[in-house]
């Protein structure tokens, strides 16, 4: 699983991303989505990986789903420490107020699937999700394509 998150991997992370359509498909089409978002990266950490992993699975997603994905509703405002070596607590932390919604006339009332690639705490969708909940998404629904156990 980490090795989606380098550039050198998008290939990998297509392949899940259709598999989890496949395999969730009837879960995910019952929710009625109205816009797949992924959890952002800072631009700086984008460049240094040459990819979003979570942006590619959600791509994969929207289309199969047949919605759009909209990367633009959601904006990481400030760049965090990797979350990897942090507590659970330090990572709540690390991200409380890291996200910010891009003002969207599609936003407010839709039924948003919020999509990363791996979840250990839930610190990272949780923020994103409040972020996007406070910009008026009515509900939010989160997927991903791991879990990671130990902190969480």
């Amino acid at each position: 699983m980490l090795r989606i998150k380098n550039q050198s991997a998008q290939a990998l992370a297509i392949v899940l991303g259709d598999l989890l359509a496949v395999e969730c498909s009837q879960q995910l089409t019952a929710l009625e989505p109205d816009v797949v978002v992924p959890i952002p990266m800072h631009w700086s950490r984008r460049m240094w990986r040459g990819t979003n992993s979570s942006e590619t699975v959600a791509e994969r997603l929207s289309r199969s789903l047949g919605v759009p994905s909209a990367s633009h509703h959601l904006a990481r405002c400030r760049r965090t420490v990797p979350q990897a070596r942090l507590s659970a607590t330090r990572r709540v932390a690390n991200v409380r107020g890291a996200f910010r919604a891009r003002s969207h006339a599609d936003l407010p009332g839709a039924r948003v699937l919020l999509v990363d690639d791996i979840m250990t705490t839930g610190a990272t969708a949780n923020e994103a999700a409040k972020t996007l909940r406070r910009a008026g998404a009515a509900a939010i629904v989160i997927v991903v394509l791991a879990r990671a156990e130990g902190l969480g």
